[in-house]
């Protein structure tokens, strides 16, 4: 049988491997995406070769990507989620549908995995094409000139280390509560961290503040002398004293640099970036998450206890109904009595259009990026009957979501 021209290939060898790093420096030339790649098979404790997809043409790796399987947390249950990161097609072999081999091995492995979503950090429209839309808000920005800040009570500020992950951790973990989307992080991931100094692939500096040697806040950030600039990659405070000390610590670091203007990559609901804006600073509109779902129906299972949850603490306790939920090509079919989840089926009647949905928007709804309210006004085809508006509420509510990077 003769070789199609390009074909899938699961780099296993190390010359596999040098060809996808050789690949990603091509395609993302200066950026060190090779060396990202290089962090998560060895040092990213849920990643391994076999997460690793290529296309080749003859003996060359011309396209290729990386699975990244996480954990989200959405209103305290957990979220098997498989990022797709280091998307990279060689210039000379674009337009030709590479990715599109790609996409489809990667939702097959998904799928084998039993991933719950897919999600990805990437440019903007192309994967709309394969069923992607925007679900949870990423990249945000609050910037503010370091002159702006107070001159604040100091902490002692020393270098993160392992002995600090603990307490961090908790912290960390805390100020979480604030976004019922979240990542879980494991012990695993936060010495991974530690120990490659990498965050979202880039180096990053960490400090650990304590007050009466009590661990207070950390922080992640890095500095570009081209731009006068410290960015702040991830934080946690303890307290609102803590967010003064954390922010005198980045004011007095950037003058001693020579840096001008303190940028937060943290969530707007964050302390410190809530603290940024009342002193001024400039806030973007975030980019987002872009989030797919591959099997509606096990994923409809998964979320029983989340979905029993709810209803028990709104007025639709007790709940006797069979709600249809319609997809348009597809149907959910989940049986309450009493309050508890009876059966969950598959079903292809659509006859009944109470429950009206978008099946590409959905994961907007599900994981509280939209409203139902909202939907409805922007999507046509998104329609739900006035007798089910409150109770897909309170299956379905709106919530703030962020999520910290693994890597």
């Amino acid at each position: 049988m003769t070789q199609p021209e390009y074909w899938f290939h699961r780099p296993e060898s190390d010359e596999d491997i040098e060809q996808l790093y050789e690949l990603m420096n091509i395609v993302f030339k200066g950026e060190d995406v090779d060396k990202i790649v290089k962090m998560l098979l060895d040092h990213y404790p849920e990643s391994n070769r076999r997460h690793l997809l290529a296309v080749k043409h003859g003996d060359e790796t011309v396209a290729g990507l990386i699975i990244i399987p996480q954990t989200w947390v959405l209103d305290g249950f957990d979220l098997r989620v498989a990022e797709m990161g280091c998307v990279a097609t060689h210039p000379d072999h674009r337009r030709k549908r590479l990715q599109h081999i790609l996409n489809e091995k990667f939702d097959e492995q998904v799928k084998k995995e039993g991933l719950d979503l897919c999600a990805l950090a990437g440019v903007p429209f192309f994967y709309r094409q394969f069923g992607y839309e925007y679900t949870v808000e990423l990249d945000h920005s609050t910037r503010l000139p370091l002159s702006n800040i107070p001159d604040y009570p100091k902490a002692e500020a020393v270098p993160f280390s392992e002995n600090d992950i603990p307490a961090a951790k908790v912290i960390f973990e805390a100020s979480q509560g604030k976004y019922p989307i979240h990542e879980k992080r494991t012990l695993d991931v936060w010495r991974a961290h530690r120990k490659t100094g990498l965050y979202y692939g880039g180096p990053v500096e960490t400090v650990s503040l304590f007050k009466d040697n009590i661990l207070i806040a950390y922080l992640k950030y890095s500095c570009s002398q081209k731009e006068k600039t410290i960015t702040l990659k991830e934080a946690a405070v303890a307290s609102p004293a803590a967010v003064e000390s954390a922010l005198a610590y980045l004011k007095d670091y950037g003058k001693r640099k020579g840096l001008e203007k303190l940028v937060s990559g943290l969530g707007y609901l964050d302390e410190i970036s809530m603290r940024l804006a009342e002193l001024g600073g400039e806030q973007s509109h975030p980019y987002a998450w872009q989030v797919k779902i591959l099997d509606y129906l096990e994923l409809f299972r998964k979320l029983t206890p989340l979905l029993e949850s709810r209803l028990r603490e709104s007025k639709f306790s007790g709940l006797s109904e069979t709600l249809n939920f319609n997809f348009r090509k597809f149907n959910i079919v989940v049986t309450f009595k009493d309050g508890v989840v009876e059966s969950t089926e598959l079903g292809y009647d659509n006859s009944d259009r109470t429950i009206g949905l978008n099946p590409t928007v959905f994961p907007q709804l599900l994981l509280g990026y939209r409203s139902r309210e909202e939907l409805e006004y922007v999507y046509p085809d998104f329609k739900i009957q006035e007798t089910h508006k409150e109770l897909t509420d309170v299956l379905f509510p709106k919530r703030a979501g962020y999520i910290h990077f693994v890597y």
